[in-house]
């Protein structure tokens, strides 16, 4: 088993949640989708503290931005992704500028936003998006990030269909692998959830009960939510973090 982790953007409390729910889950081997980095107040500890148990990585449009001013042409997020890059070591950086941008990890592909236009950034939030990405892919189990909320594809013949995600009172929604169908699948985000829940969100990967299962996770929001002014973002971005919800309405 392994936990899938994607778009913590320096939220510390929230990945430090997520870390010991997946001690509790008897797991420590982790992917992280991209954008580990980025609004929240805590790079440099985010990265120390999710690396050692990163078994594959790639790099999320945050990561990329740090080092290609094209990929933000908000003045807002050029100033806050320079703050971040300032924020980090210089061994931090370059480990992160190294990141590819799709791997592989125990047959599962993995990326952070789009396999068919990596570089573009674009989402995957419909049955057509989620078509064109398993078709530009060969792999059973496809993971991708950078929407921020949870989802599940099934690809079965030459049907796809978006399967509801929804959490029991544990926190967990199950998702059984059909061994002919093929799936893609959202985690959510660990730092920065947008569907109207703020709980940290990721995923365990389970290949020996073949299932996905999706978990929320609560932490101290209170405290996480007032450091993302160290980056230079505005208060409104703050109280995104609270209501689990997008701070630009995206």
């Amino acid at each position: 088993m392994f936990a899938v982790l994607s778009d913590i953007h320096a939220n510390l409390e929230a990945l430090q949640a997520v870390l010991a729910d997946m001690r509790a889950h008897g797991v420590d081997e982790a992917v992280s989708l991209g954008d580990i980095v980025g609004f929240n107040g805590n790079p440099a500890e985010c990265v120390e503290l999710v690396r050692p148990h990163l078994a594959a990585a790639v790099r999320g449009n945050h990561e990329a931005a740090m080092f290609d001013g094209a990929v933000f042409g908000v003045p807002m997020y050029i100033s806050m992704i320079d703050t971040t890059r300032g924020m980090l070591t210089a061994e931090q950086a370059e480990w992160l500028h190294a990141l590819p941008l799709t791997a592989v990890h125990r047959g599962c592909r993995i990326w952070h936003a789009t396999p068919y236009a990596p570089r573009i950034w674009g989402r995957i939030s419909g049955t057509q998006d989620a078509r064109a990405a398993l078709n530009a892919t060969a792999e059973r189990v496809c993971l991708f990030g950078h929407t921020h909320r949870p989802a599940a594809f099934m690809m079965r013949g030459g049907s796809v269909e978006q399967i509801p995600v929804k959490y029991d009172a544990d926190g967990t929604f199950t998702l059984p692998l059909d061994p002919d169908a093929r799936y893609l699948v959202n985690p959510g985000s660990v730092g920065q959830p947008r569907d109207g829940d703020r709980r940290a969100a990721y995923a365990l990967v389970d290949d020996e009960h073949a299932c996905i299962s999706l978990r929320r996770v609560a932490y101290d929001v209170e405290a996480a939510a007032p450091k993302i002014a160290r980056t230079g973002l505005p208060a409104s971005f703050a109280e995104a973090l609270r209501r689990g919800a997008s701070p630009t309405g995206d």
